[in-house]
């Protein structure tokens, strides 16, 4: 008994008591992050093609983008374009499809938001920006509704947290990595 007893203590004082937050070293290589964004944006652009041809004669298609490690790789190569989304957004406009983008920054980013995506090769139709005092996940509902109320049908939406695709309101998701939370 006693060395049951003896046993349990030392496993104790062996086992770590509680793990230590991930940090941005926690996160895969540039290079895998790349590879793993291509996979999620495989397809993306022949369905763009696929829907704009079968779209209903005055029907106003958009795809909606979030800005942070999804437009622009933040965390790996700040202010430069995520390859794959430029494309996509590339691709949208030669179709006629507008390029929307729904991001968690706060309203008082706008100017540096739009001068951003500019200088990464982007061009906009539309920036919806979350008001302060409000979450993010409410921010990216709200923006997706009043993409709708302007008459746009969301075809693709864009992004890599799970706020980004909370309550619907477009047809197809695209869902970055995110590597479980530690990718913002």
């Amino acid at each position: 008994m006693r060395r049951l007893v003896l046993l349990a203590v030392v496993a104790l004082v062996v086992t770590p008591l509680s793990v230590a937050p991930s940090s941005s070293a926690d996160l895969p290589s540039a290079d895998r992050w790349r590879a793993d964004v291509r996979e999620a944006m495989a397809g993306s652009r022949a369905y763009l093609a696929e829907r704009a041809a079968t779209a209903a004669p005055g029907e106003r298609l958009a795809i909606n983008l979030d800005v942070d490690n999804t437009m622009l790789a933040t965390e790996y190569a700040a202010g430069e374009p995520v390859r794959p989304v430029l494309r996509l957004a590339r691709t949208a406009r030669r179709l006629g499809i507008a390029v929307l983008v729904n991001t968690a920054r706060d309203e008082s980013q706008r100017a540096r938001t739009a001068r951003n995506l500019a200088e990464a090769g982007y061009v906009i139709d539309g920036l919806c920006l979350r008001q302060r005092g409000t979450g993010a996940a409410d921010g990216k509902q709200r923006c997706r509704a009043s993409f709708a109320d302007l008459g746009y049908v969301l075809v693709a939406n864009v992004g890599n947290h799970p706020h980004d695709f909370t309550g619907g309101g477009y047809e197809r998701a695209y869902r970055l990595p995110r590597y479980g939370g530690r990718l913002s």
